[in-house]
């Protein structure tokens, strides 16, 4: 059975609004839209979903490799086979007002990252949350457009599907997302590291001035890296500041993150190898940080 026809066009009267999804919805490229159980609540969004040209799998076809691909991907509805991932209610997660959210808009032709703060949800209902913004300048969100929703809490990354319900800038700038039937938790493993080479700066204290060098992360996870550099940058406890940038599907983030050396070794060049051990890390890095750590990995298990 060939790609396309191993998927079934959806049409208006297949989906009821209100309604919990029977299955999975993707769009023309196949990428993964809404989850089981998602509800379209309202016309305009079904409208929008519509104007993508969704399918769903036809029911026996062999699509699963490609499914869970794309799933794994987009960071949502991966199997729940993987280590420390589960699925559960948005309520039992202890989220606070003005917890930070990363968006990913779901188009067929850009996959653009935002971060927005939680104002406050309600079960079954909605989930309040801040317009994005770009430059100090509110980004257009249309009813019915669909992201992938990312957040941190505790020790676990979070991940959910969702589409505008309605935005607003009265009596601020906010938008209603829908509300959803399960978030995907993954146990973030801070030790898990994967092998790169990222060219970084580096700022530290040499008595009382602020000395710069630069550096190559050899390998890197949620938790600290392994950095070379061709001369010794300090001892273990000493403290540091790096910059780095790491690209996400496409998406370029900058870290600046403060560590503190661990260790310190030289390989058989010579150079100086320094573990080293993030500290304090916010709430947008370590979102960034889990997903480059988990890319990584998942494109080295393909």
């Amino acid at each position: 059975m060939t790609p396309e026809s191993s998927y079934i066009a959806l049409q208006k009267d297949d989906i009821l609004l209100g309604k919990p999804l029977p299955w999975a919805v993707f769009d023309r490229s196949r990428k993964l839209l809404l989850e089981p159980g998602s509800v379209v609540a309202v016309q305009s969004q079904l409208d929008a979903l519509l104007d993508k040209g969704i399918c769903r799998e036809r029911p026996g076809a062999d699509v699963k490799l490609d499914s869970r691909r794309e799933r794994r991907e987009s960071g949502v509805g991966a199997s729940t086979e993987a280590a420390g991932e589960r699925a559960l209610p948005l309520d039992e997660i202890k989220l606070g007002i003005g917890d930070p959210f990363q968006i990913q808009t779901q188009t067929e032709h850009a996959e653009a990252r935002y971060y927005v703060k939680l104002i406050g949800y309600l079960k079954g209902k909605g989930v309040l949350v801040t317009l994005p913004e770009v430059d100090g300048r509110l980004c257009l969100v249309r009813e019915g457009q669909a992201f992938v929703v990312r957040f941190f809490s505790g020790k676990s990354a979070y991940a959910f599907t969702a589409s505008v319900l309605r935005s607003s800038s009265i009596p601020f700038p906010h938008m209603y997302l829908s509300y959803p039937s399960q978030v995907r938790g993954l146990v973030v493993r801070t030790g898990e590291r994967v092998p790169v080479r990222i060219i970084c700066a580096i700022a530290m204290r040499d008595d009382t001035k602020t000395v710069s060098a630069a550096g190559m992360l050899t390998n890197l996870s949620v938790s600290g890296a392994l950095l070379s550099a061709k001369a010794r940058l300090g001892n273990p406890g000493d403290l540091l500041s790096i910059k780095f940038r790491v690209e996400i599907r496409e998406i370029e983030f900058l870290a600046a993150l403060d560590a503190a050396i661990r260790s310190v070794s030289r390989d058989d060049s010579g150079e100086f190898l320094h573990g080293i051990q993030f500290a304090g890390l916010p709430d947008d890095a370590a979102i960034a940080m889990t997903a480059f750590v988990y890319q990584k990995l998942a494109e080295t298990s393909r």
